[in-house]
């Protein structure tokens, strides 16, 4: 099986995985590689889509582009599949692009403060507060409260970046997933004045979407993404970076 396997990689095409550039730890680990090409080194998503390329007998390539240039990279055929996204993020027209297997992950945002400053128990209570943000992300709930300026948006290039912004106090709360902040607090001692807040953000469904045109046949990429879950490699996964 191993042989047959390895003679259906080398037949096939690589697939290729569509990814963000600024993606941070633990998610991925985006690294400076030759001619000044960014690379995806490790993190959650590269042990994911390796694993999902080797199920489907092929090849894991990762095409590292800005946000704002994902959409087109679709648009011109450029890449296989889009793991780690939610239809949420999309407008109805982009989700029409894509077919939908199974979602894969639940993800929490959540709010992240001091942990001896202001506390905050709802959204209603963020009146008069500067937010931290990912430039680009859209935070459904929030977005009422910066509409009307109860609430200020504060957008950092990532992550790492509106933590940085969080622990010298320039944000009053920042927006981030749990799993983020938990691994985070593993390799930082710094991060030890900071609390995930009681207060969810957004509670979603990722999804690896195909891309109508995808040389992945979607009932492929369905049965492999089971076999892996029911084998618990996303569990084991995730528990290396907990």
């Amino acid at each position: 099986m191993l042989a047959v396997a390895m003679l259906r990689a080398h037949a096939a095409p690589p697939v290729r995985f569509l990814m963000l550039e600024n993606r941070t730890m633990p998610f991925g680990l985006v690294v400076p590689g030759p001619n000044g090409r960014l690379l995806l080194a490790g993190g959650i998503t590269k042990d994911w889509q390796d694993a999902l390329a080797r199920e489907l007998g092929r090849t894991p390539a990762y095409v590292l582009l800005p946000r704002k240039r994902q959409d087109m990279a679709v648009v011109q055929k450029l890449v296989d599949l889009r793991c780690f996204v939610s239809p949420d993020w999309l407008t109805s027209e982009q989700v029409e692009l894509y077919d939908w297997p199974a979602p894969f992950f639940d993800v929490e945002e959540r709010l992240v403060g001091p942990l001896n400053g202001k506390s905050a128990e709802s959204i209603d209570e963020l009146s008069g507060v500067r937010i931290g943000t990912v430039l680009g992300y859209n935070y459904r709930n929030l977005e009422p409260l910066f509409a009307d300026g109860r609430a200020k948006r504060d957008d950092a290039s990532n992550e790492t970046s509106s933590l940085l912004k969080q622990v010298a106090g320039r944000t009053d709360f920042m927006v981030m997933r749990s799993l983020d902040f938990e691994y985070q607090l593993k390799t930082d001692p710094t991060l030890k004045k900071l609390r995930l807040t009681p207060v969810v953000i957004s509670h979603f469904a990722m999804y690896c979407a195909r891309p109508k045109y995808s040389s992945v046949s979607l009932r492929d990429l369905n049965n492999a993404q089971t076999r892996l879950l029911n084998a618990g490699v996303l569990e084991r996964i995730l528990a290396s970076y907990r």
